[in-house]
């Protein structure tokens, strides 16, 4: 009965987020900040999962591991997907050095945040645990939500300008993001007995056979593809049997499909012809992709310690709060710096500039893939954290900014 409940729950998720209803419905304002990213279907998720109904049991990942890996890897082609050789070209000197920024800043925080995190919640972890804590929580770190309709996009020049600049980050980021997340998977995983080992040199050797696998694999679908004659039937089908191949690919040398995924993407797109038809069902397919990675992250979130202990709630979310307050207070930080050479070209004084403040939907989908190979707890752990984290972030871009005084 629990296979044939999640059949029908996962087949409502994926008619529900496809349909032009949902569409029409997350682009209004200001429900698009509920729905984008799929955070309804996270607290769907939620309710029919051990911690809500109980309907599913606590069997879910392993029964449905072939699916989620498809859908992780079709992530990661929706981020490689927007390494074109144009639009890397056109990143302007300015945004380099934003990125650049944010991922230095990111990572070095991140061994700070890994080893507090650490003596909460596995006091006794050795390093090399920590080291793999490091890696994830440094992808969480990285970047921020590239939605800026919410917030109000102004018509004057500036505000564009900064909207683009924004979009264009976080796309970016986002495949560091997933390069950090993958190596720490990669070089640091856990044995049968769930024990932590970091083993840098055998990981690296896997890591250079899954790209060589993924290359061979990039290069015949593309070949397929270009002789395709946008034909979307045919496209479809194409990218159907990449993305098993490619999440075969990354079972056997110990990846989770999001770097496969994303390399594929990345030289789908560097190609020197455009595929528009993979093109558009790549962007049709997104929030239904994502509907589904959040699904999956809300039959899995937990809290740390379990939900009846007041205690683990409230260490949860004071940590939480901790790092939303950093984000609030760094990011900003981060963006001014970066962009203070074109200041007078960009409006950070529009509300635009707070989206940076938000949390990266690609959290979410990076500790689902961190859930695939945990067997300690730690990242259904990890998601309660990111969920909270990720509200509370984006509910403080709307906290009203102070007032200026009036010049006398």
């Amino acid at each position: 009965m629990t296979n044939s409940i999640f059949w029908l729950a996962l087949g409502v998720v994926i008619l529900v987020a496809g349909s032009r209803w949902t569409e029409r419905i997350r682009r209004r304002f200001p429900i698009s900040n509920v729905l984008g990213g799929g955070w309804a279907l996270l607290a769907l998720g939620i309710a029919v999962g051990p911690r809500g109904a109980g309907v599913l049991d606590g069997e879910r990942l392993a029964q449905v591991q072939p699916i989620l890996l498809v859908l992780l890897t079709w992530s990661g082609v929706v981020v490689g997907l927007q390494c074109q050789a144009a639009l890397v070209r056109a990143i302007p000197i300015a945004l380099w050095r934003w990125i650049t920024l944010d991922l230095t800043i990111s990572i070095l925080l991140s061994v700070a945040a890994a080893g507090l995190i650490a003596r909460i919640w596995q006091p006794n972890s050795p390093a090399a645990a920590q080291i793999l804590l490091t890696g994830i929580l440094g992808a969480i770190a990285i970047g921020w939500n590239p939605e800026t309709r919410s917030l109000g996009i102004r018509s004057d020049a500036p505000a564009m300008r900064l909207a683009v600049l924004v979009q264009s980050g976080a796309g970016a980021l986002a495949v560091f993001s997933i390069v950090i997340a993958s190596l720490a998977l990669q070089c640091a995983h856990q044995d049968f007995s769930g024990a932590v080992i970091f083993a840098p040199y055998g990981g690296m050797v896997a890591l250079a056979m899954e790209i060589g696998a993924v290359i061979v694999v990039s290069l015949g679908a593309y070949g397929i593809l270009r002789d395709s004659r946008e034909d979307d039937a045919r496209t479809t089908l194409i990218v159907i049997g990449a993305l098993c191949l490619l999440s075969g690919i990354a079972v056997t040398f110990g990846g989770t499909g999001l770097l496969t995924g994303m390399l594929f993407g990345a030289m789908i797109g560097l190609g020197r012809r455009r595929l528009r038809g993979l093109e558009h069902l790549i962007s049709y397919s997104e929030p239904i992709v994502a509907s589904g990675c959040f699904f999956f992250a809300g039959i899995t979130l937990a809290f740390p310690g379990g939900t009846a202990k007041f205690g683990s709630v409230l260490i949860v979310g004071a940590i939480a709060l901790s790092l939303a307050i950093a984000r609030r207070v760094l990011k900003p930080l981060i963006m001014n710096v970066a962009l203070s050479n074109v200041r007078e070209s960009v409006a950070l004084d529009s509300p635009i500039a707070r989206a940076p403040i938000r949390q990266a939907p690609l959290t979410i989908v990076v500790l689902l893939a961190f859930a695939i190979q945990d067997s300690s707890g730690l990242a259904d752990q990890l998601l309660g954290l990111a969920v909270l984290l990720s509200l509370i972030s984006t509910l403080s871009t709307f906290w009203p900014r102070p007032k200026k005084s009036p010049v006398l």
